[in-house]
């Protein structure tokens, strides 16, 4: 199986490499990249039957990164098997990714015990949830369902992630400024998120913007 590893960390694109060749089993390092456009230089360039790539880079010149650059490969490359290596504790991201053709993402804290059980899942035909975030989405979704938000915390998602700041969109909606940072505090709590960024990704892939 040929591979192309991308990671923006020289430390974690040597330890791959380590671990793909002490693993053996037909694993071939045929390329490297160390941010969105190397990466996707490389795929034009190298054919290979999968991609491990690490979700956050640095965006390249066009701006692909995260769920972006996931997406362009995608597009690029429809039948690539895909394996996302992130830090991120966001269970809706992770949704996204598994929602847009990823067939398997690992927790980089457990990448050592979690990384070939992941390649030998995809070898086999199946996707392979990192075990941790397997929990995440589950408490996520504790009825199978979306995550429980109010019509007006999306609303308050959408403009924030248009850019809109706090201030505006509560002269926009005709309510008080704390009203809508708590509405924004609410639900980026119910969505596991973190930062404004993870905010737009979120906003973004579900098609609020």
């Amino acid at each position: 199986m040929r591979v192309i590893i991308a990671d923006d960390h020289p430390v974690v694109l040597i330890g791959l490499k380590t671990s793909l060749r002490d693993y053996g089993n037909g694993l071939e390092v045929v390329g490297e990249a160390r941010n969105g456009q190397e990466l996707l230089e490389r795929l034009a360039r190298t054919p290979c039957d999968l991609l491990i790539t690490d979700f956050s880079m640095p965006a390249d010149i066009e701006g692909y990164d995260g769920l972006s650059l996931l997406q362009r490969v995608r597009e690029l490359h429809p039948g690539l098997p895909i394996l996302v290596l992130t830090m991120l504790r966001n269970p809706a991201l992770v949704q996204n990714m598994v929602g847009m053709g990823v067939r398997g993402v690992v927790d980089k804290m457990a990448m050592a015990k979690e990384l070939m059980l992941a390649i030998d899942m995809i070898r086999a035909g199946r996707s392979y949830l990192s075990e941790r975030m397997r929990r995440q989405i589950e408490g996520m979704y504790p009825t199978g369902g979306e995550p429980v938000m109010s019509r007006r915390e999306v609303e308050v998602i959408r403009f924030l992630a248009q850019g809109l700041t706090v201030s505006e969109i509560a002269r926009r909606l005709e309510r008080s400024v704390k009203t809508i940072s708590q509405q924004k505090r609410d639900a980026m709590r119910k969505l596991n998120l973190e930062s404004d960024k993870q905010l737009y990704d979120y906003a973004r892939s579900i098609g609020l913007l």
